[in-house]
């Protein structure tokens, strides 16, 4: 297999090169995020919390701002940093400053690692076609052969066909174990870094105090002028209700006028 990869190569076959080229390319990024991820964006996230706690708790800004550039230009220091400047200036700023440069960075982390999926498909597509081309050449070049000549030929152009397919395979194992590689690296790293900006405006950022005005209930339990009026307006407004309520209705009290009047005329008749 190695041989023939290695003569197919001498040859120029352009899937090969191909493979090869996006393959390379893969692996520089996955180095470059592994570097990045590991070595300059993650630092010792609890000790540093815990310094700055102690700085901020002993008013003691600028040694603060010194220590956030100490440890790092970037990451959650440097958002720290821009936190402790907007706090010298105007603490109401703080929050701002903090959501500013963490939409800034927080997407840095996960920079260029989604493009290797793709990546690895197309090196295995490339691949397949590569073992596709080369099979159409083995079976157009067997009619021009004679018969003892065809078989052997035929089964050296499978052969060969098979090497694109093969290093396909293989750049496309790479490329995936790099990405969970990398990706588990930047979730975890995510993971710190909200908690961290979470820690960092709950120390630096003033609270927010929401103030709703709701009316005051009088002092003692007095009741305001307009409120006695009312309620001498309602005790005086009772009785003369009662009165209504006892009165029996209009058609229920008889006129015994009427009553007397009915008899004389039945006397007349």
């Amino acid at each position: 297999m190695w041989g023939e990869l290695a003569s197919d190569f001498q040859s120029g076959n352009v899937y090969l090169w191909s493979v090869i080229v996006i393959a390379f390319i893969a692996t520089t990024i996955i180095f470059e995020r592994i570097v990045a991820l590991y070595f300059v964006y993650s630092i010792d996230f609890s000790a540093f919390l815990n310094t700055l706690r102690k700085m901020v708790a002993s008013r003691d800004l600028d040694r603060a701002m010194t220590f956030c550039r100490t440890v790092s230009k970037t990451s959650l220091p440097r958002i720290a940093l821009s936190a402790l400047e907007a706090r010298d200036v105007d603490p109401s700023s703080v929050r701002g400053a903090i959501e500013e440069h963490s939409f800034e960075f927080l997407p840095r982390i996960e920079a260029r690692i989604n493009v290797l999926p793709p990546l690895a498909t197309l090196v295995l597509l490339i691949g397949v076609l590569g073992t596709i081309d080369s099979l159409w050449i083995a079976f157009h070049s067997i009619d021009v052969l004679d018969t003892a000549k065809k078989q052997s030929s035929l089964a050296l152009g499978i052969a060969g066909a098979l090497n694109p397919t093969a290093l396909g395979l293989f750049g496309a194992m790479l490329i995936i174990f790099g990405h969970q590689i990398a990706k588990n690296m930047a979730i975890k790293l995510l993971d710190k870094m909200q908690y961290g900006i979470t820690v960092l405006q709950n120390l630096l950022a003033p609270p927010e105090v929401a103030y709703m005005g709701a009316p005051m209930a009088p002092m003692g339990g007095m009741t305001p002028p307009a409120a006695e009026e009312e309620s001498q307006e309602e005790v005086s407004q009772q009785p003369a209700k009662e009165e209504k309520e006892k009165a029996p209705p209009a058609e229920e009290v008889f006129d015994d006028s009427s009553v007397e009047d009915i008899k004389d005329e039945e006397e007349i008749i």
